[in-house]
Parts: structure tokens; C-alpha cells; sequence
């Protein structure tokens, strides 16, 4: 069950593929939303070492790969910043809108 939180300098460390697999992104984010529901985060919206213990050791039962807390970390971070994009992209700086019956960006045909 318990599987590296932290780098292990002895351990054979693997490069995580986000792109071989598009359900370790869903994946993932379900699983993070499931730690920040259960209120395992810190005051600076990281995860919290129950969290990160919990979204490692879930996350890697799940999709059979030993990735580490700072593998998934940085992906945390990558994800974070395409959501700030997105929001731009969404709501603020381009007009563009969000239809949810179909699930598609809404935009003038100008745009």
C-alpha cells in the first residue's frame, strides 16, 4: 500500500507520461478534488502530508505507476497554470463565453 511521498535517490525514478494516457489527468483530478473535499490542503491551497500521502498512494494504485509526490506535484502545477489560461480564455480577456448545454467555448463569429 504505501508508496514514496518523497524522492528516493536509491529508487529507479520513472518520467511521469501525462500524455500516454489521458485518463491519468481525470484520474488525478478526481482524486484531487477528492483530498480537497476532505479538507487535506494547507493555508497556501497546496495539499496537505495526509493529502499528498493519501493523492500519491491512491493515484498509484489506481493507474499501476510509482510515481512520487513531486511528479505529482508538478503536474498539479501544470494543470494550475492551464486553468489560469482557460479562466482567461473563458471569462476575462478575449470576450469568449462558456455554453454548457453543448460543453464548447462560445465565441462571436468575429472572433
Amino acid at each position: 500500500m504505501g508508496k514514496n511521498t518523497t524522492s528516493n535517490p536509491e529508487a529507479k525514478k520513472v518520467r511521469a507520461l501525462w500524455d500516454i494516457n489521458s485518463k491519468w489527468t481525470t484520474t488525478f483530478c478526481n482524486l484531487c478534488m477528492e483530498q480537497i473535499q476532505a479538507w487535506n490542503r494547507t493555508k497556501g491551497a497546496s495539499f496537505s502530508t495526509k493529502g499528498w500521502i493519501n493523492l500519491v498512494t491512491k493515484f498509484c494504485d489506481e493507474i499501476g505507476q510509482n510515481y512520487d509526490k513531486n511528479q505529482l506535484k508538478s503536474r498539479w502545477d501544470v494543470l494550475k497554470g492551464d486553468w489560469r489560461v482557460w479562466e482567461q480564455l473563458k471569462n476575462l480577456d478575449t470576450s469568449l463565453g462558456w455554453d454548457v448545454v453543448k460543453g464548447t467555448i462560445d465565441a462571436s463569429d468575429d472572433w
